[in-house]
């Protein structure tokens, strides 16, 4: 991995998974993890102290993942458009994988994951 993380913000509606993205960031000794649960709250927390890494789910209430990283790639919320993206969904298949990277997905990872497959995933595109 070429890129250390300073902060990480977790956009993720689920408690427990939001415990298990930690244990990653954790490994990657992440000095400040940002919480957010929807996109609203991701963009917020994004603008108020930038991140190195986003790591976020699709399905939330309020503002999808989809939509939120649509806005951060187009630029129009003042936040760094190429920031590291990780989209996290139970949406299975080509379609949802398509659309993911159509919208800017950094990476597309299918629910449920592994916490060696998430690591994979940060290194990746820290890498």
């Amino acid at each position: 991995m070429n890129k250390a993380i300073v902060r990480a913000v977790v956009v993720e509606d689920n408690i427990q998974m939001r415990g298990l993205i930690h244990m990653v960031l954790g490994s990657f000794a992440v000095r400040e993890i940002a919480e957010a649960q929807n996109g609203v709250e991701a963009i917020a927390a994004l603008q108020a102290g930038g991140a190195d890494i986003v790591i976020m789910d699709w399905k939330m209430d309020v503002m999808d993942g989809l939509e939120c990283t649509r806005r951060i790639r187009a630029g129009i919320e003042g936040i760094d458009p190429t920031l590291p993206i990780i989209l996290l969904t139970g949406n299975v298949g080509k379609e949802s994988e398509a659309a993911a990277y159509a919208a800017g997905a950094s990476l597309f990872m299918e629910k449920p994951f592994s916490l060696k497959q998430l690591h994979a995933g940060v290194t990746k595109v820290l890498g």
